[in-house]
């Protein structure tokens, strides 16, 4: 009977992934070098208004995983439970509340990101603990320095959730495209990921579709612009301009950062933001507030004990965004996750009726995402 209702239970979760997959479709990250400087770039796009935070997560909490079935229907799934307590102090940004974040980066100078890939196939081991994809992002800059770190993290456990594949960078330059192909791990790193940018399709068909772009028997088709070029060569045409141009020839780093950003977007942008990795500092805008704000994870108090810290990504304002963070609190992460919601019932209305299907309510769904902070604990 428990395995009968587990196997309802994952495919009830399943379905509702596939609806949830069409959220953040499209969307580009790529790395950036200049000098010393090192940067990430990032769009989220989207065909509606979408919602966002900025959190800054800390160092020395404890914390258990939770997986995404049990977060849609409030029962538990079989299986060990993984624990752990954060490491690095992190600047998260975050569509579905506290501790589950669509990208981030922490104080040792890692990233990680997301882009949506639907059709990603996630390995399964009920030996592992299962985790929910956005929690296992939040655990991955808990815990890791490095890109071997978070290559070693996709094989350890099981992962739950929609369909993401990530981009990976640490401040040595190193970095890896993450893909779930077929219930396999795929990964992309070293001479095995010649062009620093990642979009929505695995990395093998963008490097495909790149050299059969480069030689078609059109001359230069980059360079003469237009929507039909693929982002994916876009991207890597940028950076290689930006590259051959001695110092002084250059824009600023991350102004040319947004440029690229810019020239990606295919329509519906919501989100664009800039990673320094190693200053740990961040720039954003959004659609709705499209005035450029800065932040510096190291300005932040890191220590547990103290409040988290969390803004709007749509606030309306231009420039330094540190004194505008507000004090954490269970409420105000439940009006982000009712946002959230809210646009994905817009994208996909029929997401509704499945968790009907479930025996569910919205209520009872945005109250466990919002709950789960309070599971965890300063162990300072």
């Amino acid at each position: 009977m428990k395995m009968a209702f587990f196997k309802r239970i994952v495919i009830t979760t399943l379905v509702a992934a596939v609806l949830i997959a069409v959220h953040l479709y499209p969307c580009s990250t790529f790395m950036l070098k200049d000098g010393k400087t090192l940067l990430v770039g990032h769009n989220l796009d989207e065909r509606t208004h979408f919602p966002g935070a900025v959190f800054i997560n800390k160092r020395g909490v404890s914390k258990s995983s939770v997986s995404y079935a049990t977060l849609m229907t409030g029962r538990s799934i079989p299986g060990p439970t993984l624990t752990w307590t954060s490491r690095y102090a992190s600047l998260t940004f975050n569509a579905f509340g506290r501790d589950f974040p669509d990208d981030g980066m922490n104080e040792a100078g890692l990233f990680v990101g997301e882009m949506s890939y639907p059709p990603s196939k996630f390995p399964e081991d009920p030996a592992k603990p299962r985790i929910f994809i956005c929690l296992w992002l939040q655990h991955l800059l808990d815990t890791c320095k490095t890109v071997d770190q978070v290559i070693a993290s996709a094989s350890a456990m099981t992962i739950d959730g929609w369909g993401w594949h990530f981009f990976a960078a640490d401040r040595t330059g190193a970095m890896a495209a993450i893909e779930f192909l077929d219930g396999k791990v795929v990964i992309h790193r070293g001479a095995n990921m010649p062009v620093p940018v990642l979009c929505n399709e695995p990395y093998d068909f963008e490097m495909r579709r790149r050299e059969a772009f480069l030689n078609c028997p059109a001359g230069d088709p980059v360079s003469a612009g237009g929507e039909e070029i693929p982002r994916f060569v876009q991207a890597e045409d940028m950076i290689k301009h930006h590259e051959k141009l001695a110092p002084g020839e250059r824009k600023p780093a991350v102004d040319y950062a947004f440029a690229i950003l810019n020239a990606l977007e295919r329509g519906g942008t919501q989100w664009s933001f800039v990673c320094d990795l190693k200053k740990q500092e961040a720039w954003f805008k959004t659609a709705s507030t499209p005035k450029v704000k800065h932040v510096a994870l190291g300005s932040f108090k890191k220590e547990c004990d103290k409040p988290v810290k969390f803004l709007d990504m749509n606030s309306d304002f231009a420039g330094k965004a540190n004194a505008r963070f507000e004090s954490y609190s269970i409420g105000a992460n439940r009006k982000i996750i009712e946002q959230a919601l809210a646009a994905i019932l817009r994208i996909s209305p029929d997401f509704g009726k499945r968790i009907e299907q479930m025996g569910e309510t919205r209520d009872r769904l945005i109250a466990r995402f919002a709950a789960y902070p309070e599971t965890t604990k300063c162990s300072e």
